[in-house]
């Protein structure tokens, strides 16, 4: 996967009709950029939105800055991520995160407790699920990389 250099994060595509969103990030793939990294709060679903950015795309690396994992199951996410990664070999990244305690309880109405314990027993579910995925796998194992705004992820 080549991320190149410099990447952009932004939250902005999500105020932007679809149609302007891919032409968007289809301007940054032509200048250069190396990775579009898009979040999951209020706005567009995370795996749903990566997928419409890599159809607008050739080469950029959309990345999920994060998807949360208080959002879907272990085997939802497993399978979005394969899908994803089969799909767009090489430029499909995904990025785990915890979230903040008010978008989770208050926003989504889920007990947020222990985000670390959480997290790693989220990172095995995933690992115990993906042998169950019974679509046309990647054709290599798709990676992962965890956010942590705090020593102990978000607490």
């Amino acid at each position: 996967m080549d991320l190149k250099p410099v990447g952009i994060w932004t939250g902005q595509l999500d105020y932007q009709p679809a149609n302007q969103a891919k032409e968007a990030v289809a301007e940054l793939e032509e200048l250069g950029y190396g990775a579009v990294w898009v979040g999951e709060a209020v706005g567009r679903e995370a795996l749903s939105n990566a997928g419409l950015l890599l159809s607008a795309t050739r080469r950029l690396v959309v990345a999920t800055g994060i998807a949360n994992i208080w959002v879907r199951d272990a085997l939802a996410m497993v399978a979005g991520q394969n899908t994803l990664a089969e799909a767009y070999p090489e430029r499909f990244l995904l990025g785990l995160g915890v979230s903040h305690a008010p978008l989770i309880e208050g926003m989504r109405g889920h007990h947020y407790e222990r985000p670390l314990a959480a997290m790693r027993q989220y990172l095995d579910a995933m690992d115990e699920v993906v042998s169950s995925y019974r679509a046309v796998p990647p054709g290599t194992p798709p990676p992962r990389v965890l956010a942590a705004l705090g020593p102990k992820l978000v607490i």
